[in-house]
């Protein structure tokens, strides 16, 4: 019911939006130019008195949307004097040409007007972290890649190009960090498209959210969020790449835009992926006998992975009725093969994973609705997966690729029984924001975020299901905040509240050893508070210090709750996870004429509840609760910056997670043995490095070199936990670090782009999972063509 009230809600505001918008909007366009000739980027242009503002893209261009009337045309840029100039708007018009002079004077000072999108995003009261995209978009990485180097971010995963993958951010992993597409959840899309396949082009930038979470994304998560935003500033362009490299692996991207003088929009973005994944590892096989012996080099030879996207958007912008309205489509799959169970001496050589996404969305953004103070933004999908699980092979693969057969074998390579488990997800999602600003220093901003699935279940090999039905998972978040600036905006204030639902309905088997197994039906409800607040002060011109505080509630995921029929155990008992998080921190930007510093440091503390977490059950991987986890750390960076050629960056991150919790399983009256160890498998320190030299004018006046070289470290950590303090029980993952390179030749005025990299230099072994070996060193060559 709830969702038929919100449909009829919205399709009753689009109705009537043209009937109670203000006066059509018209376009007002122009072109930057700094003193030297070249175009002026990221400068703010905007009509003094109002909210109608824009920022210059690579070639200095803008465009400014706007009711009819006379206005002064401000432009701001740090180190440029400042400019003004009448204009009288009364339709589609091109001001003239403006060029602005650089002012020696004021280098020296830092102003909140004339910065750039990431400087701005960095200056939010939130603890955010944001990664401009555009220095790696002649680089082969995916944003998987890109975020590892990011100060409090950890990407693990089991091995090569699309395997699985875990996330930790500040102490916290997995589903409770939430990833968004401009705003759109990610994670009800499938494996089809996640961070691991997704390319850097298609992006502009990353936030990167540790803690408190806008209220704008509607998000549950219980320890930050990614935001990945694309490039909406460039009105046509073609994007295309294509890269090669070690083990067999090919990427090829295509991203374009076309947008007309009268406000049609249309978007093509495509992706494909492919690799063997056929490097070499080091394993120690045993014989029949259990003895194991000499290390030995064996190479991949069931670790293939392919995947493909298409993304078409098509609508209007600048409209009476709309700002913008796009109607998109977007077409996804993959197929993973299986090389390893949760550790290498389980070898396969058969079972896969596949998947096919068709996810239709809308996209709704208006200003001035109803009245010039209230804005909305709206944006839906319906996510139509379809996955399957294959393990029906009778053949026991060994790592030299032999095998033997067993006809009469009931089990699979992976499972205890031969499987095809196959499950179609159909959900809906929408994200539905007003903003009602009171005045020029502060606004309120309401968000509902809703998401409901149905999951179908089908054992396609077996006469017997496993679980028939259903299963539903329905989630509902409400959010209101208030956001303030003040003390001539030094000062940032927000404070919010959000209230959580979730009803689900599972089915559980009684005795899945029984011949004839018995199912009962379960159904679960919860609702419950969540509240927070941050700010931000500029204590002087260079230094801003921020704190926030938030109590959180995250709602398990499907994939937690119902499993993936191969990897993942169904855990229908889970409950929501619970956290109070704080965070301090401060940040130093200092610019000099040829030099630039800059520092951020921040110290965090999370006290967790029910904290979910996977843990291994034989080859497979089940989630439960943990009555208590508190984790505390800091992370810290430095940059520093001469002239336009060399950069230097370098971030730590420090952080303890520990079991608080007195009985295991949190339900019961059994003492936990390993209250106050650290959680196994959650990196303690990890650091990152980059030295990046630019040179420009290497052949022709318009074509650059770049050379970027990269560092990363992880100290030990634990594999397990150590039981009462008992050194015998202790397990780790060995310290790593590595180091690898990446250049890029641009030149064309910038059409033409050829980069190479090397990673792991040294061909280091690299483990993020015990005794789960991750590639050696690889190499790959990009090509990249570009043109707006």
């Amino acid at each position: 019911m709830q969702i038929k009230r919100i449909a009829i809600l919205i399709l009753l505001v689009l109705s009537s939006v043209q009937g109670f918008s203000q006066k059509a909007k018209v376009v007002l366009s122009g072109v930057v130019m700094a003193d030297n000739g070249q175009p002026a980027e990221n400068v703010s242009v905007a009509l003094k008195g109002t909210s109608y503002a824009a920022l210059t893209n690579a070639n200095g261009e803008y465009e400014i949307t706007a009711e009819p009337g006379n206005y002064t045309l401000v432009i701001n840029y740090v180190g440029y004097k400042s400019k003004q100039t009448k204009i009288n708007l009364q339709s589609n018009q091109t001001a003239p040409k403006i060029t602005i002079e650089e002012d020696m004077a004021a280098l020296e000072e830092v102003q909140v007007t004339g910065k750039s999108k990431i400087e701005r995003v960095k200056e939010q009261p939130f603890n955010i972290t944001a990664v401009n995209l555009k220095m790696v978009h002649n680089t082969s990485a995916d944003l998987n890649q890109v975020l590892n180097r990011t100060t409090g971010v950890r990407v693990r995963e089991t091995g090569g190009m699309g395997s699985d993958f875990n996330f930790s951010l500040n102490g916290f992993s997995g589903n409770q960090v939430k990833f968004f597409l401009d705003g759109i959840p990610i994670d009800s899309y499938g494996s089809s498209f996640t961070l691991n396949n997704i390319p850097v082009n298609l992006a502009e930038r990353i936030e990167i959210f540790k803690g408190v979470v806008p209220v704008e994304l509607g998000s549950d998560a219980l320890g930050g969020a990614i935001n990945i935003i694309t490039n909406q500033s460039v009105k046509r362009y073609i994007d295309a790449s294509y890269s090669i490299g070690s083990f067999n692996t090919h990427k090829l991207a295509i991203n374009t835009r076309f947008s007309g003088k009268k406000g049609f929009v249309a978007n093509l973005n495509a992706f494909g992926n492919y690799s063997d994944n056929s490097y070499k590892v080091d394993v120690s096989v045993a014989d029949e006998l259990g003895n194991f012996g000499p290390v030995k080099a064996y190479k991949h030879f069931h670790d293939g992975y392919k995947s493909g996207a298409i993304i078409g958007e098509v609508g209007v912008k600048d409209k009476k009725f709309a700002d913008y309205l796009v109607l998109g489509m977007m077409v996804s799959a993959n197929r993973k093969e299986i090389q390893t169970g949760a550790t290498m001496q389980n070898v396969v050589g058969d079972a896969f994973r596949d998947s096919h996404a068709f996810v239709p969305t809308l996209k709704y953004r208006k200003d001035s609705l109803f009245t010039k103070n209230l804005s909305v933004n709206f944006i839906a999908s319906y996510n139509i997966v379809n996955s399957r699980s294959v393990d029906t092979s009778s053949y026991r693969y060994k790592w030299d690729g032999s095998r033997t057969y067993n006809k009469l074998s009931s089990s699979g390579e992976i499972n205890r029984e031969k499987t095809i488990y196959a499950y179609d997800d159909n959900s809906f999602q929408a994200n539905t924001n007003f903003k009602y600003d009171l005045n020029d220093r502060q606004y309120f901003a309401f968000n509902y975020s809703v998401n409901n699935l149905k999951r179908k279940e089908e054992e396609q090999y077996r006469d017997d299901p496993r679980r028939p039905g259903s299963p539903t998972l329905n989630k509902n978040i409400l959010g209101l905040s208030y956001n303030l600036a003040a003390l001539d905006r030094k000062l940032s204030f927000i404070a919010f509240g959000k209230k959580y639902f979730l009803e689900s309905r599972m089915i559980d088997v009684v005795d899945d050893y029984a011949d004839e197994k018995e199912y009962t039906v379960l159904k679960n409800s919860f609702d419950n508070w969540g509240y927070g607040t941050a700010l931000a002060y500029f204590l002087t011109s260079e230094i801003q210090l921020k704190a926030s505080y938030e109590h959180a509630f995250r709602l398990p995921t499907a994939e937690e709750m119902l499993g993936d029929g191969l990897n993942i155990l169904p855990a229908i008992e889970l409950v929501p996870e619970e956290s109070d998080n704080f965070n301090i921190g401060f940040t130093y930007k200092k610019s000099y004429e040829i030099h630039s510093f800059g520092f951020q440091g921040n110290f965090i503390y999370r006290n967790a509840k029910n904290f979910i977490r996977s843990k291994p059950e034989g080859a497979l991987a089940l989630y439960s609760n943990l009555a208590d986890v508190r984790v505390t750390g800091f992370d810290g960076s430095f940059h520093y910056g001469y002239k336009n050629w060399l950069t230097f960056e370098i971030n730590a991150t420090q952080q303890r997670s520990l079991n608080q919790g007195d009985f295991d399983p949190p339900w019961t009256n059994i003492k936990n043995d390993y209250k106050g160890t650290q959680i196994e498998n959650i990196p303690i320190f990890y650091s990152n490095a980059n030295l990046g030299f630019n040179f420009r004018k290497i052949r022709t006046a318009d074509d650059n070199l770049s050379v970027n070289l990269f560092a990363n470290y992880i100290g030990e950590y634990y594999l397990k936990s150590t039981k009462n303090g008992d050194p015998s029980t202790r397990r780790t993952i060995p310290e790593q670090f590595t180091q690898s390179i990446a250049t890029a030749y641009v030149f064309g005025k910038g059409k033409y782009n050829v980069g190479l990299e090397c990673n792991n230099i040294t061909d280091k072994k690299v483990y993020d999972y015990f005794m789960v070996q991750k590639p050696g060193r690889s190499f790959t060559a990009k090509f990249r063509y570009f043109i707006n």
